[in-house]
């Protein structure tokens, strides 16, 4: 069974079609986190040694790209819809964590931008609050060019790194998920001690008077 589900995987990787699938896996994923697209980039990094039909090189600008693209989407869905539409959004608790992550990406921006990259589901959180705060599109571009570079570089790295670790492919991929899961689950919780270290330096008024401002 287990060779079955191997021959299936390694099928599917050599597919002319998979360097198509990860452009739409990782621009799907930078506004709507279904699968983190990083897994379909560790897994054939940590195969393509053995498997001339995986080239890392396109692999790598598709995911680049596709994750650029759907961080900008992120990005516009914010500065289109904003954070006072929903009731949900005008809590106490919500309004004090946007004002504080507005005012950690107008004073460390890049930091916050860069390392969200790694975090499913934080990344659309931090690209979509930088459109809603009126982070400068230029600017905002300009960080996320980098970070989507940085982002696929690294996935791919920890599945080609960790590739030469057990013979079996399908080890092989679960060992360089867990491997970026770990890392990643590092990346969250130090950017929640960033964040939350602010919070406690901005008081619960000071957080409205920055949710009334959010739209100007």
């Amino acid at each position: 069974m287990l060779d079955f589900v191997e021959e299936l995987i390694l099928g599917a990787a050599e597919a002319w079609w998979m360097p198509l699938a990860v452009f739409l896996l990782s621009l799907i994923d930078g506004f709507f986190p279904v699968v983190p697209s990083e897994s379909v980039l560790i897994a054939l990094a940590s195969i393509s040694d053995v498997h001339n039909g995986i080239s890392l090189t396109t692999i790598f600008f598709m995911g680049w790209f596709g994750a650029f693209i759907g961080d900008q989407i992120a990005y516009w869905l914010g500065r289109t819809i904003g954070v006072k539409r929903f009731r949900w959004m005008r809590t106490r608790s919500v309004v004090r964590v946007i004002g504080s992550v507005k005012a950690t990406l107008k004073h460390s921006g890049a930091l916050v931008v860069i390392t969200a990259r790694h975090i499913p589901g934080g990344r659309v959180a931090v690209n979509f609050i930088a459109g809603a705060t009126r982070m400068k599109v230029l600017k905002f571009m300009s960080l996320d060019f980098v970070s989507a570079a940085i982002w696929a570089a690294y996935s791919i790295a920890i599945g080609y790194f960790t590739s030469d670790w057990l013979d079996n492919s399908l080890l092989q991929i679960a060992l360089a998920l867990a491997l970026a899961a770990l890392l990643g689950w590092l990346i969250d919780r130090g950017i929640k001690k960033f964040v939350w270290s602010g919070m406690d330096k901005t008081t619960p008024q000071d957080a409205v008077d920055d949710q009334i401002g959010l739209g100007e």
